[in-house]
Order: C-alpha cells, then sequence, then structure tokens
C-alpha cells in the first residue's frame, strides 16, 4: 500500500507526500532514532506525534500519549489506540491539517501522468474541527447534534438509544432511510430501521456492505453507486434502487458492537462528504453511550457470582473486584501487578471466564521460563526450515490464542529486542512466523502480568515506553496476602480440601490455634507461599485436626521496607526488638510502621507522587493506593 499525503500548516502552501510504508509516523527529525521508523519530518514539534497504519486498505491513526499538541479529527480527539480515519475526516495536529489517503501499490505504480502528478495526487481539503466551526453550515446541525447528545445522555435502554440516533440521522443529513445493527456481549443481535417514508417499517438494507463493515471493520462511503463497480452490480443495490450509501461501525469497550449504515433511494440523491462526517460523529456517540450502559451494568448487576479468583473479604480487594468487573467485559489490554505468588495468573483467568471471549482459549505463557532464542518462535510460531530443529511448521501462541485471551505472564523479562517485535504485533493484530513472508491476522485480547517496576526499567531504557503505554490501557493491582489477612482462613480451607484430595486423606479440620499463627504469619510468597505451607501441613497431619505443630514456616520478617532505626543517635520506639510492644498485634505495629514510612517518604519528596514511590520502593500506582488506605491522600 501507498499512503499520499496532504500536509498544511496554517498560512503555509500544502505539501504532498508520498510513503510506501505499512505504517509511519508524523515525526521531529530528532526523533527519527532507529532504522524501524518511518516518518514524515514536521518543523516546530519534538518526538513523536501521530502514527499512521494502513488495516484492511482504511487509514487508521493514534497519537502517542502525553502530547502537548492538540490533535483531532471532525469526530473527536484522538487517543492512544488506533482508530481508522473516516473518509471525509480531515486529521488537526496542532498547527497541521493533515489528508490521507490509501492506493493499492499497483494502482500507484500504473498511475499515468508526470512525476509530481503520481506524487502529488488529487486529495481534496476535508472538513476538519477548524472548518466547521467556521462553516455557514454548522447551525443548521451542530444545535440538532448537542441536543441528540443531550438525549442520549438521559436514556437507559438500547432500544430508545436506536431510535435517538436514527432519527438525528435522518434529520441532520441527506439520507432518506437509516439502519442501526447493534451486537453487544451476551445477548442476540438486534435490528433497527428508520426511514421518511416507511417510518420504522423494515426495509432491504445493503446486507454486502453492512457485511464488510462487520469483516474488515472498515468504512464503507459511495457517493453515487451508479459510478462505483464495487457496489453497482450488488442485487440489494440493484433491487432497492439505492444510488448512494454510507456504513461505519460502531466500536465501544475495545470492540465492535455494530454498524450504523444510511443510504439514498430517491432519484438523483446522494450522500455527501458532510453527510458522512455527521453520521460516524453520530455513531461514536451512539456506540460510547451503549458502551458505558454495558459497563455500568457489568458493575451494578451483581448477581453472577464472580469467579473464585476474583472472590475476597478483604476491603483491599474491593476495588480490585469492581475494577475487574469493569474492565473484563471490554478488549483493552490489561497490565496485572502484584508480588510473586499474589495470583496474578489467577486473576488473568477469572477475568477470562467473565469476558465476551469466555468461550475462546485461554493461552498462558511465562516469559521468564523460555529462552530467549525461542521466545520469537513460540509466540509468532515459525515455518518449517527456518531454523536447525524447524522440522514442521508450528502456529505460534498467537495463533493459538485466536478468539481469546493470550497471558503474558512476566512480561518484564521479555528480551528488548523482541519488545519491539511484541509492539508491532499488538497494534497491527498480525503475525509473521519466524521464516515466513505472510502475516496472519489474529483477534486476541492480552492481558500481561508483572512483579517487576516496570517505570524504573523504563527510566534505564531496559523496557521500551511505547510497549509499556499499549500494556497498561487499564491496569489492575493485586494486594499481597498479608493485606487481605481476611482472606487467608478461606485459602487455607480450600487448599486443605485441595490437598486432602490429592493425597486421598480425609478432609482435615483447621485449629483455631492453626488459623491464628496463619494469620500472624507475614507470607513474603503470598498465596503460593500459602498453598504449599498447607500440602505440607496435612501430608504431616495425615487426616489429623491441623495444628500449628503441622507448620513449616519461615521465620517471620518485617514486610514493609523498614524506617531508619535511629534518630539523632536514639533508636526509634518500636524500631527494633523482637516484636510489637505496648500489647499491639503484629499487623498494627507492621501498619503503623507502613504509614510512618509513608509519611516521611512523602514529606521527603516535597509532595510529589513520582519520587515518593520511588524512594518508598513501590509503583507509583500502588503507592498512591497505600496513602489512600492510610488516609494520607
Amino acid at each position: 500500500m501507498v499512503f499520499f499525503l496532504r500536509i498544511q500548516r496554517s498560512g503555509d502552501e500544502p505539501r504532498f507526500e508520498r510513503v510506501e510504508a505499512s505504517s509511519f509516523w508524523l515525526i521531529a527529525s530528532s526523533a527519527l532514532r532507529s532504522l524501524d521508523d518511518v516518518g514524515i519530518e514536521v518543523e516546530g514539534v519534538r518526538g513523536r506525534l501521530v502514527e499512521f497504519v494502513e488495516v484492511d486498505s482504511v487509514p487508521s491513526v493514534r497519537a502517542e500519549p502525553g502530547l502537548p499538541v492538540h490533535v483531532a479529527t471532525a469526530a473527536g480527539e484522538v487517543g492512544a489506540r488506533f482508530e481508522p480515519l473516516l473518509d471525509g475526516e480531515g486529521l488537526v495536529v496542532g498547527p497541521y491539517r493533515i489528508d490521507v489517503r490509501i492506493v493499492d501499490d499497483g494502482v500507484a505504480a500504473d498511475a499515468g501522468g508526470s512525476e509530481q502528478e503520481r506524487s502529488e495526487p488529487r486529495i481534496r481539503p476535508v472538513a476538519t474541527v477548524a472548518d466547521l466551526q467556521a462553516s455557514s453550515d454548522l447551525g443548521s446541525w451542530f444545535d440538532a447534534l448537542m441536543a441528540l447528545a443531550d438525549r442520549l445522555d438521559g436514556i437507559r435502554e438500547v432500544e430508545e438509544l436506536a431510535h435517538v440516533v436514527l432519527e438525528g440521522v435522518l434529520e441532520s443529513t441527506g439520507a432518506d432511510r437509516a439502519f442501526v445493527l447493534v451486537e453487544t456481549p451476551g445477548e442476540e443481535p438486534r435490528e433497527w430501521f428508520r426511514s421518511r417514508q416507511g417510518g420504522e417499517r423494515p426495509f432491504g438494507v445493503s446486507r454486502s456492505l453492512v457485511a464488510r463493515v462487520r469483516r474488515e471493520h472498515g468504512v464503507v462511503f459511495v457517493p453515487e453507486s451508479a459510478s462505483d463497480p464495487s457496489v453497482s452490480g450488488l442485487l440489494s443495490v440493484r433491487r432497492e434502487g439505492i444510488s448512494s450509501s454510507l456504513a461505519v461501525p460502531l466500536r465501544a469497550l475495545g470492540a465492535n458492537v455494530g454498524v450504523l449504515y444510511a443510504d439514498c433511494i430517491e432519484a438523483g440523491s446522494s450522500l455527501r462528504a458532510e453527510d458522512f462526517q455527521k453520521a460516524a460523529l453520530l455513531g461514536r456517540m451512539f456506540a460510547s453511550a451503549v458502551g458505558s450502559r454495558a459497563l455500568v451494568r457489568s458493575v451494578l448487576e451483581d448477581g453472577a457470582e464472580l469467579p473464585p479468583g476474583l472472590q475476597s473479604a478483604s476491603p483491599a480487594c474491593r476495588r480490585l473486584m469492581e475494577n475487574a468487573r469493569l474492565f473484563a467485559p471490554t478488549d483493552y489490554t490489561i497490565l496485572i501487578r502484584g508480588e510473586t505468588g499474589a495470583g496474578k495468573e489467577v486473576t488473568a483467568r477469572a477475568l477470562h471466564a467473565i469476558s465476551r471471549r469466555a468461550n475462546g482459549p485461554f493461552v498462558p505463557v511465562n516469559c521468564a521460563a523460555i529462552p530467549a532464542q525461542l521466545m520469537e518462535s513460540e509466540l509468532f510460531g515459525h515455518v518449517k526450515g527456518s531454523f536447525t530443529g524447524a522440522d514442521v511448521d508450528r502456529a505460534g501462541f498467537f495463533v493459538a490464542a485466536d478468539g481469546g485471551t493470550l497471558f503474558l505472564d512476566e512480561i518484564g523479562d521479555m528480551e528488548r529486542e523482541l519488545q519491539a517485535k511484541m509492539l508491532r504485533v499488538l497494534e497491527t493484530k498480525e503475525v509473521t512466523p519466524v521464516g515466513g513472508t505472510k502475516a496472519r491476522r489474529v483477534d486476541v485480547r492480552i492481558l500481561a502480568a508483572t512483579h517487576r517496576d516496570l517505570e524504573a526499567m523504563v527510566r534505564e531504557d531496559a523496557f521500551r515506553e511505547d510497549l509499556y503505554f499499549r500494556l497498561r490501557e487499564l491496569e489492575l493491582n493485586i494486594p499481597a496476602l498479608r493485606e487481605r489477612r481476611e482472606d487467608i482462613a478461606r485459602f487455607a480451607e480450600a487448599f486443605a480440601v485441595e490437598a486432602a484430595r490429592e493425597l486421598s486423606l480425609q478432609k482435615p479440620h483447621l485449629s483455631a490455634e492453626f488459623l491464628q499463627v496463619l494469620a500472624e504469619h507475614p507470607w513474603r510468597g503470598n498465596v503460593r507461599e500459602l498453598r504449599a505451607a498447607m500440602r505440607t501441613a496435612v501430608l504431616r497431619a495425615q487426616g489429623a485436626p491441623l495444628e500449628a505443630r503441622h507448620l513449616e514456616l519461615r521465620q517471620r520478617e518485617a514486610v514493609v521496607a523498614e524506617p531508619a532505626h535511629e534518630k539523632n543517635g536514639a533508636p526509634v520506639d518500636g524500631a527494633s526488638g523482637p516484636g510489637p510492644v505496648d500489647g499491639k498485634t503484629w499487623k498494627e505495629e507492621l501498619d503503623e510502621r507502613e504509614r510512618a514510612a509513608l509519611k516521611a517518604t512523602l514529606e521527603q519528596a516535597g509532595g510529589n507522587l513520582t519520587k515518593a514511590a520511588m524512594l518508598f520502593g513501590l509503583a507509583r500506582t500502588t503507592y498512591r493506593e497505600r496513602l489512600i488506605r492510610h488516609g494520607l491522600l
């Protein structure tokens, strides 16, 4: 594919660029740091701004997070996720306006005319946010769209939303008919119709165009059916007398949830680029409303019990459970953080179980357990003969997880060189096997986990910053077991039953003394350490009630970063000695020490959370949660 761009800075003449690449950046010259970067340089900016990529012959764009310049289309802000740049949408990047078209390589190569004509294709300026603000047409439909947005905000049922958006399409565009298809997880597809002459009576939609949008996740805009050979021969177009049509995908929760379609059937009538813009904007508003209600419903409707991996009686886990309900229905990448043994894979499996991909495969990959030289082949597959020992073709983990979830455990241990390839796969949703030339598209939801400080690794250039942000679209933090002691007895009971079944012993009784010892232990190894301890105890008890003597635990250790033991040469009260003082429990003593350490680091950093978190030795998000729990923020 070949990208053709028209780039115009405010007050300057436009310039045209031709790019033969699957993706490229709008970028400052100083940011072209590696051979992997293909960039169009612009003046007056720093770093990388916007990435363009071709997806099913449709240009898609995303903005680099944290940009100081405004990046938007007529339909809204451009974020860190790739979204189609719909036909008729101009892209505004600070003082620049960019119009883009994609042409097939063969078409571009065979184009006649001079070299200048081939490198400066007929790209007409299209409407941008600034154009719309200055347009005389603005007043005729802006108020209607704002009123529509207010109506959507107050509606709770999808059927009502559909009626409102169909009315909006007919009121603000030249379309004669409009149709919306909604496919939300766990529900049957639903359809609604609206036409100027027939009201809500169903009509003959061009199912071929709707299917194309559903299949390719792209857009369709046909100003004149008679002059477009790709649609003029379609049976539905001829039968219904469709003279012009458009269809746009509805995206919410990181996934496609339907299609908005509109057409003209009156003789001589057609849809304009402005009509396409308005329909695209209405579609995004509608999809956002549908998605918001699905998320709210997933949080409020607690009738369905959470999987065991997400159940807890601990206040420390309340936010984890709420976020899990909120995040699971989406297709966004989730970074799961927690100490070793805290239950990151269990949480990932639970998220998969309550996601729309629950019927698909769950494929776990431990990035730390696979040798670096084999990791690329394991993830992306290989073709026969690509290297010594490659006797047969291998599909790889990404293909194995197609339609489901891929869990990348210990992502922080992935080699730097492989991180760039991983980023490319996450962005393009395509994998190319080692030794192969043909890419395969995959539909995979990524869950990643680590116990390492990725922020520190980014600062040390040990982990790619762009991959870090791509993996951390959403984040879940799993509290350590010592922070959720209310769950220890429940876990212990479950592990005891599991061990007894494995050893063919009767279910053991857990004595009060036994549970007390478990509650007071610091559990540096978290849930994994508790499980191992219960197996040992059940084995030693041989069916008898479990007592403290059956446990083999490591010596208790302090579980938070130790505060200074001396102040002005004198010991700090409670900072030394074999245990808690003044009759306090270990938990009370440790909570006080943690609170003191949190307060000291926050004061030392002058209130800067990022710096304070570094001093304390935690990720910023985890440190902030600790501050809130102790009432310091």
